[in-house]
């Protein structure tokens, strides 16, 4: 745990100037991984830019305050420079870009700072100006992105067979180089389809279909399972169970598949002339995957490929109604992470009762009744034996 220390302008005014040496040397210290050390780097060369933006070179408790101030507020989008100067972000006609930093980027860039400050502090190098400064709360009740119902996992995935098969017979019309076209649409088209599959039934994440090995495939006694490379780990080391439509579909793939693959090859890969064979970047996995959801009519800023992920935990929760069990299939380590599906549940329960009290102000009876036969239609054994024992609780009270 880190010293926390108060700072006074005396004690900032005898310290040195804040740098970014500073911020490298306090990335190193850390020792976090790849990406989350991109992060702090990220985070931190904004707070710089800032600092060089009000030519701050000793900042105070204030400044932080300020700081959090700024991003919260609409405000010119302000970057560092190769140099270490501060330069205005500009869009593609040359205008300044204004935004308004969500409360989670916020929180996050904040978090960056405070961490920064802490280590300052305990290593003897800056004051730590940042103790008891807090982030915008944030709602955990609430996703960030919709899911699909099972009617819409089903038509993305039938949009994506369907136009697979239309890019291969768009390719054997195709003058030139006709076997090399159909071959490689045909592979194409095929490893979208075992991706999203993935994406949306094993609840697999853009970095984690991008991390996986052939050899992460097992089959024994029949059954088949995916070694999953999951967020925060150092190998594939998390179990996942493939049904065998899932199985099949990556083996379809996989015998498609133009370059001489082994056990340490990536599951997927590029077909382009010049990166066949390498591995697809967990932001190409993710602009093939909007795309799809695109192509099959599902156009929003709430649904993008995290929304598959999503998708699997809404639907397992909805089909299980049992909470630990979601979690274990979503590999969450903590509780409060799958919580956000109940709430989904919470939502459309919202939704019947509000149409349900409307009915009954209008003098609809009849349709209330509907209502609840739909609800309860939908519920599963577990969750019609828990309304059936506060039923019963109630005519004993």
């Amino acid at each position: 745990m880190y010293e926390i220390t108060t700072a006074n302008p005396a004690a900032v005014a005898q310290a040195q100037d804040i740098t970014g040496g500073l911020f490298r040397d306090f990335v190193s210290f850390i020792d976090r991984s790849e990406n989350t050390t991109r992060a702090y780097l990220i985070n931190l060369r904004q707070f710089m830019a800032w600092l060089r933006f009000n030519g701050i070179a000793r900042p105070l408790r204030e400044d932080i305050l300020s700081y959090r101030d700024w991003l919260q507020t609409e405000h010119e989008a302000i970057q560092l420079t190769p140099a270490g100067n501060w330069e205005y972000r500009r869009d593609n006609c040359g205008n300044i870009v204004h935004l308004t930093c969500k409360p989670n980027t916020v929180s996050q860039y904040l978090r960056s700072v405070c961490q920064f400050f802490n280590w300052t502090a305990a290593s003897g190098l800056y004051p730590n100006i940042s103790a008891n400064i807090h982030a915008p709360k944030l709602r955990h009740d609430t996703h960030k992105k919709d899911a699909l119902t099972a009617k819409d996992v089903l038509t993305v995935e039938q949009d994506i067979a369907a136009k697979a098969e239309q890019r291969t017979a768009d390719a054997a019309n195709k003058e030139k180089d006709t076997a090399g076209r159909i071959q490689r649409s045909t592979e194409q088209g095929k490893r979208l389809y075992a991706m999203y599959l993935l994406a949306v039934n094993c609840g697999l994440r853009t970095i984690e279909l991008s991390r996986a090995n052939v050899k992460d495939i097992e089959t024994k006694g029949g059954k088949s399972c995916l070694y999953v490379w999951g967020k925060g780990h150092a190998e594939a080391d998390a179990k996942k169970a493939l049904t065998p439509e899932i199985k099949a579909a990556i083996d379809d793939y996989l015998n498609s598949r133009t370059d001489k693959y082994t056990g340490a090859s990536p599951l997927f890969v590029a077909t382009g002339n010049r990166s066949g064979g390498k591995r697809i970047a967990p932001t190409t996995i993710s602009t093939m995957l909007k795309t799809a959801l695109k192509e099959a009519g599902y156009n929003s800023e709430r649904i993008t490929p995290h929304s598959l992920r999503h998708t699997t935990g809404t639907n397992v929760q909805e089909i299980t109604g049992n909470l630990y069990a979601t979690q274990n299939y979503m590999r969450h380590s903590n509780p409060a992470t799958t919580e956000i599906y109940i709430h989904d549940e919470k939502g459309k329960q919202d939704e019947d009762i509000a149409q349900m009290l409307y009915n009954h102000y209008h003098g609809k009876a009849q349709d209330n009744r509907a209502q609840l036969e739909s609800m309860i239609e939908g519920m599963t054994p577990g969750q019609i034996e828990q309304l059936a024992a506060i039923a019963k609780a109630m005519r004993g009270a």
